[in-house]
């Protein structure tokens, strides 16, 4: 592999003139600078952007980090983070929790990228912490209120209770929320908000009708078996709200072909209002989430805190979500 030096020898400048040149400084000549870019492709010199950087102690390149690319949901966010990227003058990595925490340590460190986007608690709050406390941060959809962190998110406690309302004034009684990990914020805001529906309506808060997957986020066949061990115990199940569009597509599918026994006047409502819902045979009730416009914020959000320009007073952003009814 050649080197700066040899690109300099080739060329016959100082290695301080391809630097310059490779830097785009307006102080070389005309003369020198085709000097060094035929040197440059002649030698076939690729610089060294890692080394570049660290100088510079910028990138130019921002990271967004999600649990999987197998939900939807994350695939919407996605678009409207490359359409806010556009014309940033940035550029973007897409990763998942495949990788380690400290992979995207390291990249912030050595300067690979100049913030991250967290879309999912894929790392402890503890990591997170340390993370926020030293680089640029912003959570996505995820978020945790006791940290001082930059989010953008719905308000997910509303989105619980709306969804548990209409379920409620559909006349279900026996209301299943087959929810995500305990450690998601939106999870526990969700059951937060489906508890007080609850309250209102006089109806007793049941800890068995909350299901989790054993492994993973039950967006998968597993939440069937869930469902199963409770019709099992002797309850009868009218209504469901599931954590993803993808989670009640599984769902759906083991109640058509009778793999769950449950009310034949059951309702499911789903949350996201991905593509699924629309699909889905018969169409999926669900609580939109604006996942083109949660991608789109969280970049603006992380390119002003880069460039420490004020986002506003707090700091985060909560979008409006919508209760979108099909036929469920």
């Amino acid at each position: 592999m050649s080197s700066v030096k040899e690109v300099a020898e080739l060329a016959n400048v100082s290695v301080a003139t391809v630097s310059r040149v490779l830097n785009n400084h307006p102080s070389v000549k005309k003369e020198y600078r085709q000097r060094v870019m035929k040197a440059i492709e002649e030698l076939n010199y690729k610089p060294n952007i890692l080394a570049k950087n660290l100088r510079k102690q910028s990138s130019s390149t921002i990271a967004m980090v999600m649990t999987t690319i197998a939900n939807p949901f994350y695939a919407g966010i996605v678009r409207g983070a490359q359409e806010a990227i556009r014309n940033s003058g940035y550029n973007m990595i897409i990763g998942t929790t495949e990788w380690q925490a400290n992979t995207y340590e390291n990249m912030l460190s050595t300067s690979q990228v100049d913030g991250i986007i967290i879309l999912s608690s894929w790392a402890n709050k503890k990591t997170i912490q340390s993370l926020n406390e030293q680089y640029p941060v912003v959570m996505c959809n995820e978020y945790y209120d006791d940290i001082n962190i930059t989010y953008v998110s719905i308000d997910n406690k509303k989105a619980g209770y709306d969804a548990a309302c209409e379920l409620l004034r559909r006349g279900h009684r026996n209301i299943v929320y087959a929810a995500g990990s305990k450690k998601s914020s939106s999870v526990n805001d969700r059951l937060k908000g489906y508890k007080e529906a609850l309250s209102e309506a006089g109806i007793h808060y049941n800890e068995q009708l909350i299901i989790r997957p054993t492994q993973g986020h039950g967006e998968d066949g597993q939440m069937i078996n869930r469902l199963n061990e409770l019709v099992e115990q002797g309850i009868t199940i009218d209504g469901i709200l599931t954590h993803s569009d993808l989670m009640a597509s599984y769902i759906l599918k083991g109640i058509k072909e009778n793999a769950i026994h449950v009310a034949k006047n059951i309702s499911i409502i789903s949350f996201d209002g991905t593509f699924l819902t629309e699909i889905s045979n018969p169409g999926l009730t669900s609580i939109v989430q604006p996942a083109f416009e949660l991608g789109f914020s969280a970049v603006n959000m992380l390119i002003q805190k880069i460039q420490n320009k004020e986002i506003n007073k707090s700091g985060r952003l909560i979008l409006d979500h919508q209760l979108i009814t099909r036929e469920t």
